[in-house]
């Protein structure tokens, strides 16, 4: 390469450990260790394998949705529902796009053939220019961590609801502390190749969760009581972002696929694992919005009847969504580490004080807003659209235009692929600014909630 980004500077300054090739242009990553090829899906080395990854993407993205999902669908109506397919196969062509990305820059660079802390900023990099993958790397920050204040404050809510009858008197702000002290040890593990067992845990405790949450809407089935309402323009934006917001796991794709024995098949996890989630948010949405009508509260879980289906839902649920905070924040500390404070991989002290810091700040803004619905749709509009929708084929396409005639990437890329490409920036950065201004007039028309600490 004959010019590198700063980031990259940065990344070949690691210890070996961070630097070992994953994939080498022999093959080796279809050996068992033993002579023999591995079996499909497995993995044949320290990183994760197809199915650990399909897992892991799984895991990350599906409890939001699931909860927030039914509202969403009361103020777009059962127009909702095809939107929410169409924003899926965006999100999943999106992904894929990305993953296209950092195999042609690999097979340019053959030194990119190695774990770096910060491959989507790369990419920007080389697509975009310096300044986009500034851009890129704020937005990410920015989403991230605002993701993973949402997801606290739903496991607060619905740890709340789980000790409603022996502790009243304990509000959100002391769970959401409770909560986020609790979960602070699992800040430490370094990539997300530490942790892919809880890829496993967040994906089966969201499906456990909504068998449960869907058997206790059909024991809440009363034909005739609730009736569906019509809601304007502000609303069903409101709702778009909701819906942005539940497929937003992009911006952590380049992180986790960099993890992977063989990257080249990210895309064949992505089928496997935005195939799972399109299942669950479909029919949990559907039956909460079927059942409640406009009676569904922000958290479809809060519209529940109080019973035991209930209760083991909501734990099933928090336990993803703590599983799922700890990999949505992961690359958020690999970036402060490696970008602001610039922290060895091997000091383990500095990087416990950074990762520290970080889960303070999350629990601060926790505390100030103890809300989650309009700034998930506002992040959904805002940041999270930019990265997960607009930049990935905006990345590609550059990408695309500097492949020479009958590379594999330029032969297998096709008019469609581009046009299609173009469809997603445009409903993106559109659907993306209406959904903020949506978003944004929510948020100063309604009373604003009381920080926790000024209550």
């Amino acid at each position: 390469m004959s010019k590198k980004s700063a980031l990259e500077v940065e990344a070949a300054g690691q210890n070996p450990t961070e630097t070992t090739p994953l994939v080498s242009r022999t093959g080796a990553d279809t050996s068992d260790g033993a002579g023999g090829p591995s079996k499909a899906g497995e993995s044949s080395g320290p990183g994760l394998s197809v199915r650990q990854t399909a897992i892991l993407v799984a895991g990350e993205m599906a409890g939001s949705g699931v909860l927030a999902l039914p509202r969403a669908l009361v103020k777009t109506g059962w127009v909702g529902v095809p939107l929410i397919i169409a924003m899926a196969l965006a999100a999943a062509f999106s992904g894929k796009r990305l993953g296209d990305c950092w195999t042609m820059l690999e097979n340019r660079h053959p030194e990119l053939r190695t774990r770096n802390r910060h491959p989507y900023a790369i990419i920007a990099n080389e697509a975009l220019g310096p300044i986009w993958s500034v851009v890129v790397f704020v937005c990410l920050m920015v989403t991230q961590f605002g993701m993973s204040v949402v997801y606290l404050l739903l496991a607060a809510q619905l740890i709340e609801q789980i000790f409603l009858s022996l502790m009243p008197n304990v509000t959100i702000c002391i769970w959401y502390l409770v909560v986020g002290c609790g979960v602070t040890p699992f800040l430490l593990f370094g990539t997300p190749k530490d942790f892919s067992k809880l890829g496993l845990v967040a994906f089966v405790t969201t499906v456990l969760a909504c068998l449960f949450y869907f058997i206790q809407m059909m024991n809440d089935v009363k034909p005739f009581v609730f009736r569906w309402g019509i809601h304007g323009f502000t609303d069903f934006f409101l709702a778009f972002g909701t819906i942005m917001f539940a497929f937003g796991g992009a911006s952590t794709f380049p992180t986790i696929q960099n993890d992977m024995n063989d990257r080249s098949k990210f895309n064949t996890s992505l089928k496997y694992s935005f195939s799972a989630i399109l299942v669950l948010y479909l029919v949990i949405a559907i039956s909460g919005y079927a059942v409640y009508g406009e009676a569904v509260a922000p958290n479809i879980a809060a519209s529940l009847s109080a019973t035991a289906l209930t209760l083991v839902g909501n734990v099933l649920m928090t336990l993803h969504l703590l599983a799922a905070f700890v990999i949505l924040i992961n690359p958020v500390c690999q970036h402060v580490e490696e970008v602001v404070y610039r922290v060895p991989t091997e000091s383990v002290g500095y990087r416990t004080l950074v990762r520290l810091s970080v889960m303070a700040g999350i629990l601060f803004l926790g505390e100030s807003i103890p809300r989650f619905y309009t700034i998930l749709a506002l992040l959904g509009g805002t940041t999270l659209a930019l990265i997960t929708f607009v930049v990935p084929s905006y990345c590609y396409l550059n990408l695309l235009a500097k492949e020479p005639a009958g590379t594999p990437a330029a032969v297998a890329s096709s008019n469609w692929t581009k046009l299609f490409c173009w469809q997603v920036i445009v409903v993106g950065a559109v659907g993306g600014a209406f959904a903020a201004y949506s978003a944004l007039s929510a948020i100063f028309s309604t009373a604003q909630a009381v920080p926790c600490y000024l209550r």
